[in-house]
């Protein structure tokens, strides 16, 4: 295997909506290439990319896959990122480790969420972006509408490169706008028969040329000078400038592709390797001190975490890419994150499911290593006194969550370890045991993204779970100002317990004032770490308790406040004042008052018109126009409340605020009414009173909970 340096090394990303074709074209760069002799297809469970069980049950793609071909001494890693929005995550970290992403588009289907999604994310990363367009092959294919939708979505810099001389089974051919040449296929061995085109066909085409060679000129002032003189661009500067306009992000190539037939292949890797841009010569990767490190083989050894699988038969798999320096077998490396070294005893290149174990890797190259300690992803790793931490990637906020419990009592335990073991394979997926709902909680992006983990967890880890409702975090408070009084008196042969407290809880006001009747003595406000407020204000005067015990009847009260008496939930948002009692010389201690304390609030607070609050998340749907109607009338059916819609492309873009209780299934009905081509995003926003019949009823559903747990 050839050790390659930085120069010779491109990296790119295959991203896009699903069912654009992306893995069956990885099968065609390796065919095309030499790296396998036959190319596989979904439909046979033979591709290169997709060789997890669950993919081959699923046919479809659910991991990134890292694979490499080899052309004119060049190397070039691809990472096959998964199109379904559930698996963004995996999309996600392949695009921050690459320099340049091809944004897959199905010709039948135009642009989708899954494209806006890459080109976002392409955006946000800064890459050089090639636009491919496949499916040109098939029934319905459209490459005009496609194209079109490209320019208006992503603007003017969007510039077809080829065009389909036809489309449809037909398609075999396509004009090349670049060196003005027609590729055609013959046959499916990815091999072009490269034509002048017909002087009767250059017209359809000039409007496209003049345009790429405008937008080319555009990017360098020098060259503009020279095209406007002579209306061309000679060889040496065209191809000069359109790599600096391609890196420079001035100029989105659009490629014609037909994966199901080995069409534009052979073009595509040419171009990969002649204009998409080396490691070295991009931007760099952001610090953690805000500092820009670039690829550079001659600094200290580096490299950033970016993927991690793990399989029973070949246990972890670590996959990195190098920032800086190489790295060998042997070389140890500290963990920035851990501060603890890792030895790296082999390393090794990845193609599909196949290693290929290596002496040397270098700056900017991609490769893995196997049986590090503590080392995750989103770690840096360095050489010892060469302290640098890159950026980690983020990875967005959840959209959906269950309950997750054995189906065998006892293994709550293995369980857990399961989860967390998942969580590190993929960030995305977060576990959370919850010691208020009594649950352990997987958050995810959709409903595929848990059917996924259900998966793995009963077939990698031979665990088998049960998904269940996941329980809301409600709250509880108060609605009015109420005062009691609790005396806890114990008598048990010696030292008895002895304590009195009066209190006064009303609903918390920010900077409200103390009643006029009392007089204040101490005042402290706590930030409850279940959200909301608690304040505590003692007015004791005559030191009818000493003030030795005001810290106990703070406790009593917090640990009241644990456990609301409607529905078991945290309590927020009292104000609580303590302004009379009694003590005794030798029975009153600290236990004593706890249990007044936490009594009189007991009481209290059934009296003071309790009330339940419910999460409320703000929602923000991103939906096609033809699905407006549809999505905007189920709406209020889960009691949210719409706040806007505003236009973004083909696309509008709907702002609600949703009970957290109403949105767990809305991630499947969104997929179902909008045959899965709108997507949402969610975040917390406030605690809100629930309605009186919803409160009614999980007063009710808690009570009976209660007995359940009694039998």
């Amino acid at each position: 295997m050839n050790i390659y340096e930085t120069k010779q090394i491109r990296n790119i990303a295959l991203a896009g909506h699903f069912n654009t074709g992306k893995t069956t074209f990885v099968d065609c760069l390796l065919f095309n290439t030499g790296a396998i002799n036959r190319r596989g297809t979904i439909e046979e469970n033979s591709t290169q990319s997709d060789f997890n069980e669950i993919e081959h049950e699923r046919k479809s793609s659910v991991l990134s896959s890292v694979l490499f071909i080899e052309k004119d001494n060049k190397k070039i890693n691809i990472i096959d990122t998964p199109g379904t929005d559930d698996f963004i995550a995996e999309m996600i970290a392949g695009l921050n480790v690459v320099e340049t992403s091809v944004i897959f588009v199905n010709a039948q289907n135009g642009t989708e969420v899954g494209t806006e999604n890459a080109w976002n994310y392409s955006q946000k990363f800064k890459l050089a972006t090639i636009f491919a367009i496949n499916k040109l092959d098939l029934d319905q294919a459209n490459f005009t509408n496609t194209f079109s939708q490209l320019r208006e979505i992503f603007g003017r810099k969007v510039i077809a490169f080829h065009i389909p001389v036809s489309v449809g089974p037909s398609f075999k051919s396509f004009y090349n706008i670049l060196d003005l040449k027609l590729y055609e296929y013959n046959d499916d061995k990815g091999k072009a028969t490269i034509k002048d085109i017909p002087e009767s066909d250059l017209k359809k085409i000039e409007p496209f040329r003049n345009e790429l060679l405008e937008m080319i000129a555009e990017s360098d002032e020098a060259l503009m000078d020279i095209y406007f003189q002579t209306g061309t661009i000679d060889d040496e500067n065209l191809t000069t400038a359109l790599k600096t306009a391609i890196i420079n992000r001035e100029i989105f190539p659009v490629l014609c592709i037909g994966s199901k037939n080995n069409i534009g292949t052979d073009y595509f890797i040419d171009f990969i390797v002649n204009f998409c841009p080396s490691p070295d010569e991009v931007e760099g990767r952001l610090t953690s001190s805000g500092n820009i490190q670039t690829v550079d083989p001659n600094s200290p050894p580096s490299l950033f975490i970016f993927k991690l699988t793990s399989e029973a038969h070949l246990g972890d798999l670590i996959f990195f890419k190098i920032q800086t320096g190489k790295i060998y077998p042997g070389i140890d490396l500290q963990n920035e994150q851990k501060q603890q070294l890792e030895r790296l005893n082999q390393i090794f290149l990845i193609n599909g499911k196949k290693r290929v174990e290596i002496t040397q890797i270098n700056a900017g190259d991609i490769g893995a290593t196997v049986k590090l300690k503590v080392t995750q992803i989103n770690h840096t790793l360095h050489e010892k006194g060469f302290n640098i931490e890159y950026e980690p990637i983020e990875f967005p906020n959840p959209r959906v969550r269950i309950a997750v419990a054995p189906k065998i009592k006892g293994e709550e335990e293995k369980v857990g370890t399961s989860l967390n073991s998942l969580h590190l394979e993929d960030p995305s997926l977060i576990v959370q045991h919850s010691p208020e709902l009594r649950q352990i909680i997987l958050y995810a992006q959709g409903e595929q993204h848990l059917s996924v983990a259900k998966w793995r967890l009963e077939h990698r880890y031979k665990v088998e779970v049960e998904f269940k409702e996941p329980r809301v975090p409600y709250r509880e408070t108060i609605q009015k100002q109420v005062r009691g009084s609790y005396r806890h008196k114990k008598q048990t042969g010696g030292a008895g317990q002895f304590a009195e407290v009066h209190m006064l809880i009303e609903p918390y006001v920010e900077n409200a004032p103390i009643p006029s009747e009392f007089s204040l003595r101490a005042r402290d406000i706590y930030d409850l770490d279940w959200g909301g407020k608690l304040e505590f204000v003692n007015c004791i005067v005559g030191g009818v308790i000493d003030q030795r015990f005001m810290p106990a009847i703070l406790k009593g009260v917090m640990e009241k406040m644990q456990e609301g008496p409607l529905t078991g939930s945290f309590v927020r948002d009292i104000r609580v004042i303590i302004y009379d009692g009694k003590m005794h010389p030798v029975d009153s201690n600290e236990a004593a008052f706890k249990t007044a304390g936490m009594m009189v609030f007991k009481e209290n607070f059934v009296k003071a018109e309790p009330k339940i609050l419910e999460p409320i998340y703000n929602v923000e749907i991103k939906v096609p126009e033809e699905f407006v109607g549809d999505v905007m009338s189920d709406l209020p059916s889960r009691r949210a409340v719409i706040i806007g819609i505003e236009g973004e492309g083909r696309y509008q873009k709907i702002k609600a605020r949703m009970p957290l209780a109403e949105l767990d299934k809305y991630s499947t009905a969104l997929r179902s009414m909008t045959q899965a081509k709108a997507t949402h995003t969610q975040s917390f926003a406030e605690y809100q009173v629930v309605p009186p019949q919803i409160q009614q009823k999980l007063i009710e559903e808690y009570k009976k909970r209660q007995e359940e747990e009694k039998e």
